[in-house]
């Protein structure tokens, strides 16, 4: 695509990360879609057409209704987009996290499931993990493993680093429930980047440095 159009995605609104602090659960879970999935679909737009050139299978966009058992808290929210168009939890989630203090473009997985275990093994044994550290490295991102919180954290930064990624691994069977290779934009010091449309670009340029890396894994 030699011309690419203007980016759909308008930037999150300035007062959109307020609402993760709203005390009742519902009312909660209602703002953060409100405020956030009408963006984070206009992402997906601008993201599909430029990580399906070159073909394969088509990529499907998905975000969560946050609306789980009553256990569930609701303390995030995300854009998945996944070959897979149904049950994209269960393996590598290439997309955006968006969480009170954060923003990440990412391919994050949930480190309870069986195919987790089958990346580490090809990531050790594979040959893959040279070519997780290269990427990386080249695309200024870092690997990174969170525990469970209490809200309103709801999830807490254990480890990070760009290269370590056998470490991130152990840090992963200790205490993580969620991995993840990417790049971070903290709140509020980056409100000024992801509230604007340039931030789209930022976006498709860490998840198409990370696409080959996504398609190995499937």
């Amino acid at each position: 695509m030699l011309l690419r159009p203007p980016p759909r995605f308008p930037g999150f609104p300035r007062r959109a990360f307020d609402v993760f602090s709203m005390p009742d659960r519902e009312e909660r879970r209602q703002a953060i879609i409100g405020a956030f999935h009408p963006g984070l679909r206009q992402l997906a737009d601008d993201l599909i057409p430029v990580l399906e050139e070159g073909g394969g299978a088509p990529l499907h966009a998905h975000l969560p209704q946050l609306n789980w058992p009553k256990g569930y808290v609701p303390f995030c929210t995300w854009l998945t987009v996944s070959r897979e168009a149904h049950g994209y939890q269960s393996g590598p989630q290439p997309g955006v996290g968006v969480h009170a203090d954060r923003v990440v473009a990412r391919l994050g997985w949930d480190v309870s499931t069986d195919a987790f275990g089958r990346f580490e093994f090809l990531c050790r044994h594979g040959g893959l993990e040279r070519d997780f550290v290269e990427v990386s490295r080249s695309a200024g991102l870092a690997f990174r493993v969170y525990a469970a919180a209490p809200w309103p954290a709801g999830s807490r930064l254990t480890f990070e680093s760009a290269t370590d990624l056998a470490g991130s691994f152990q840090e992963a069977r200790r205490r993580g429930v969620y991995w993840e290779l990417g790049r971070r934009w903290d709140i509020p010091g980056s409100l000024d980047r992801v509230t604007t449309p340039g931030w789209s670009e930022d976006v498709r340029e860490v998840l198409s440095a990370l696409k080959p890396l996504y398609e190995r894994c499937l």
